[in-house]
């Protein structure tokens, strides 16, 4: 401190005059004061902004601290001559600067390209056009594939159950081998429908309780050779929302897909796991799905398919949800793209894992059920005596009537709403069930169980091709005791209506 003594404090500059020390210290203070509050500030925007750039950033911050400090020197010099500290802190201030603008001109080209806010609101408004645009395209190609499901279904529903039918009549073993060929045909055109009408989110997902682990223990994996499926699976999960019949065809695809996986790798020893175990995930485990989910935190049952198969590569895993997409000299079909839409339906959420030459893992976390839960009316008559049955479509009506007589049900059927009316006059209180189309040209199924219950009291079932999604909603399912989806077959009837018999 000695040898700042040659020097005279500043504020003998002032001649000690309060009024001159007042104004430049106190504009020192506010000046400083500023400086130490705008990186404060700046550090908050960079915690909620990390996408702005670092390195510039903690150079402006280091400029305006210095520049604060230097002003509080220039309120200590006033009282005690520290210029030699106060060169120093200019010194670093210059440099600092310097550093900043060297690297600031660069940057100004790219601030001047950034858009304006006028700019990013109008890009915005056109963003939100061409959504609404996306949105009732897609929604028009969802009544589309619904549309042509349900008159595919009905078809097939006409073929499968014929087959059915002519397999009692017919003892040659060359005619029930076309009958095979038709049969196994149509199934599989019926398959295609059903993962259309997942793919688009328009499926019939009839949700009930549903045992995962159940499933996987009873299921039959059809494999080819060289391939062998493991099962691990916990007994105590609980119990899920499903369709009994999408989770089928979910776990059909992955493993068909693994199988073609291990085929890939050109494997003598493929391996396939089926696991289904349950778990906690929070948000942050949510993120990492495949695709967006509106799926909460909680407790969720894994369904799990690994392979040691060929793997894939991060720019194949990108396009897996693609219909049609393939490594391979063609499409296959809508694969992945299909498990996409049924774990959409289910509220589940889908992850993957995957390298090259070392396997794919397939996770779905379906959200559990803590409480039981019932999503059909019990029926007052678990063995219905007569039933009328309603759809605009007189073959499948004939096939509806076939299998319930073969339960020794007593059958009315109507082509039309009026002739569903006039059945109900004539027979009134004999009816103690209904079987009802969902969608008819005239009115759906739905209203005209209003329109019935008013004379009478029955138990209703619905039965459709495409359902739009609606069907699974509380508000509806809780009207009806029963659900059989299109193309049904003679075993449809029988679990629904002598669930003690095969």
């Amino acid at each position: 401190m000695d040898s700042f003594q040659a020097f005279m404090p500043h504020g003998m500059c002032y001649m000690w005059r309060w009024d001159m020390l007042a104004l430049h210290v106190g504009s020192d203070l506010l000046i400083a004061g500023a400086y130490f509050s705008i990186p404060a500030a700046m550090i908050v925007l960079l915690r909620h902004r990390p996408d702005i750039p670092r390195g510039i950033f903690k150079l402006f911050v280091a400029f305006i601290l210095l520049c604060g400090l230097t002003h509080l020197a220039g309120v200590v010099v006033v009282w005690e001559p520290l210029y030699l500290v106060q060169g120093l802190l200019k010194l670093a201030t210059a440099a600092v600067s310097v550093v900043t603008a060297v690297l600031l001109w660069p940057l100004i080209p790219q601030v001047i390209a950034l858009p304006s806010v006028q700019q990013l609101e109008q890009r915005n408004a056109e963003i939100e056009s061409l959504n609404k645009r996306l949105a009732t395209r897609l929604e028009s190609l969802e009544t589309l594939a619904g549309g042509v499901s349900h008159s595919f279904n009905n078809m097939l529903t006409i073929i499968n159950g014929n087959v059915e039918l002519l397999r009692d009549e017919l003892d040659s073993e060359d005619q029930m081998q076309r009958l095979d060929t038709i049969d196994n045909t149509a199934k599989r055109a019926a398959d295609m429908c059903n993962k259309m009408l997942a793919y688009s989110g328009s499926g019939h997902f009839i949700l009930t309780e549903f045992d995962l682990a159940r499933c996987v223990e009873a299921w039959s994996f059809k494999v080819p050779e060289g391939v062998e499926v493991s099962r691990n699976y916990q007994v105590d999960v609980p119990p899920v929302l499903a369709s009994d019949r999408q989770i089928e065809q979910l776990l059909s695809m992955l493993i068909e897909n693994a199988a073609e996986a291990i085929a890939d790798a050109g494997r003598d020893d493929g391996q396939v796991t089926v696991s289904v175990t349950s778990a906690v995930l929070d948000e942050e485990q949510l993120s990492q799905t495949a695709f967006e989910h509106h799926t909460r935190p909680g407790k969720f049952v894994i369904l799990e398919v690994a392979d040691n198969g060929a793997g894939m590569s991060a720019a194949t895993l990108e396009r897996i949800f693609e219909p049609y997409f393939t490594t391979r000299f063609t499409g296959r079909g809508l694969g992945m793209s299909a498990v996409q839409g049924v774990v959409r339906g289910h509220d589940a959420c889908l992850f993957v894992h995957s390298e090259e030459g070392e396997g794919t893992r397939i996770r779905i976390a379906f959200p559990a059920v803590e409480a039981e839960t019932r999503q059909y009316r019990t029926p007052a008559n678990p063995r219905p005596n007569c039933v009328l049955v309603v759809d605009d479509e007189v073959h499948v009506l004939e096939l509806a009537a076939n299998f319930l007589q073969e339960l020794g049900i007593e059958v009315h059927t109507a082509a039309t709403v009026e002739g569903a009316r006039s059945i109900v006059q004539e027979q009134g209180m004999r009816i103690d069930a209904v079987l009802l189309d969902y969608l008819m040209p005239e009115m759906t199924g739905l209203e005209l169980l209003d329109e019935i219950s008013s004379d009478l009291r029955v138990d209703a079932y619905l039965t459709s091709g495409f359902s739009r999604g609606e069907i699974g909603d509380p508000a509806i399912t809780e009207r009806i005791v029963g659900f059989i989806a299109k193309p049904f077959i003679r075993q449809d009837f029988r679990r629904l209506f002598r669930p003690d018999k095969s």
